[in-house]
């Protein structure tokens, strides 16, 4: 996405964020008497009974179609008679729609699932959103690996999805394909490669985590005159497969696999030093609509049956409890920040 458009999103969001705390009152629903997220004392059948006598969930979600599909028909099974109702849509525009249903005290999201990182830091200091863990849904023995941590989030569960190198396999021969972060700075890809443009503040997180693995990563690509694309992974995609790169720096192995079905001559590599991705953070309404379904579709995303149904959807989603096919490099959240942004940026751009 564009990082204008992120960034004019992030800050509409954040002002009405800080005009929900100034306006509302303690009924988020239009009510006096909301459970709040973490209230609920109902454990078991007992807590399955009254989330049923609920109906349906408002489950806000960022991610992949076919992920957000997938946490709300494995809960739908697992509990017949209640109903998972999924918004998809992209962060920022879900930052901002909560945002604003929120200071009209309107029907809104339950759960969220999206990677607005900054949004969410904002959100959980302000109180418009609250983590698992303050709420007391985060189970004990949940991976800490899978849990955003930094000095403004914590207790927040998250999911993503692995990103490698793309190839064209028709100008790569497979004995030059890359195996590792360091064969793409080879001089002989100079010029042959594409990537997110600069101005596309999300790739900054993906490529300051890979480099913490790799070292001079950064200074060995900011000489290899990389065609910064200012569209999505569907764009990159696009040019990769018509043949005017060879290689794509950052490639969704999910795009990838649309493209390879269309007859693009493509292909995706882990590089053995790992691979990391976009985090997708789960958060919670504090004053949810439906406080009981809420907390139960709660432990179920946290759940070991949620990770082996999100196994099935394809390879390249990262989660806890999936056997992952590649080495995975948890984000570090320093790069979500401004400052760590441009700290990448600069890097990329070889100051």
């Amino acid at each position: 996405m564009n990082a204008g458009r992120r960034t004019a999103g992030l800050i509409g969001a954040v002002v009405v964020a800080q005009a929900v705390l100034a306006g509302c009152g303690s009924g988020g629903n239009g009510t006096d008497t909301v459970i709040r997220a973490g209230e609920v004392k109902l454990e078991g059948e007992q807590l399955v009974a009254a989330a049923k006598e609920e109906g349906e969930l408002s489950f806000y979600c960022a991610s992949a179609p076919d992920t957000c599909k997938a946490l709300a028909d494995g809960f739908q099974e697992k509990y017949q008679g209640t109903r998972v109702v999924v918004l998809r849509v992209t962060s920022p525009d879900l930052s901002a729609r909560y945002a604003s249903e929120k200071k009209a005290r309107a029907k809104t999201a339950d759960v969220l699932l999206h990677s607005d990182i900054p949004f969410i830091a904002v959100g959980l200091k302000e109180g418009l959103i609250t983590s698992f863990g303050k709420a007391g849904y985060l189970p004990g023995d949940f991976p800490k690996e899978w849990v955003v941590s930094t000095g403004e989030i914590t207790g927040t569960p998250f999911i993503s999805e692995g990103i490698g190198i793309g190839v064209n396999t028709e100008v790569v021969p497979q004995s030059e394909r890359p195996t590792s972060w360091q064969d793409i700075t080879d001089p002989k890809w100079r010029g042959k490669m594409t990537g997110p443009d600069k101005t596309n503040s999300g790739f900054a997180p993906m490529y300051g985590t890979t480099a913490d693995h790799v070292p001079g990563l950064l200074e060995g690509l900011s000489k290899q005159e990389i065609f910064g694309d200012t569209g999505g992974m569907v764009s990159l995609t696009e040019s990769l497969g018509a043949g005017q790169y060879a290689i794509q720096t950052l490639a969704s192995p999910v795009t990838i696999a649309a493209a390879k079905q269309k007859g693009a001559p493509v292909d995706v590599v882990y590089p053995k030093e790992g691979v990391t991705g976009p985090a997708f953070a789960y958060t919670l309404n504090p004053e949810p609509a439906k406080p009981h379904l809420q907390k139960l579709f709660a432990q179920y995303v946290a759940s070991k049956e949620a990770g082996e149904r999100l196994s099935k959807i394809n390879d390249a989603l990262a989660a806890a409890y999936i056997d992952l096919k590649f080495t995975f490099n948890p984000p570090n959240f320093e790069y979500y920040t401004e400052a760590g942004k441009k700290k990448i940026i600069d890097a990329m751009a070889g100051n």
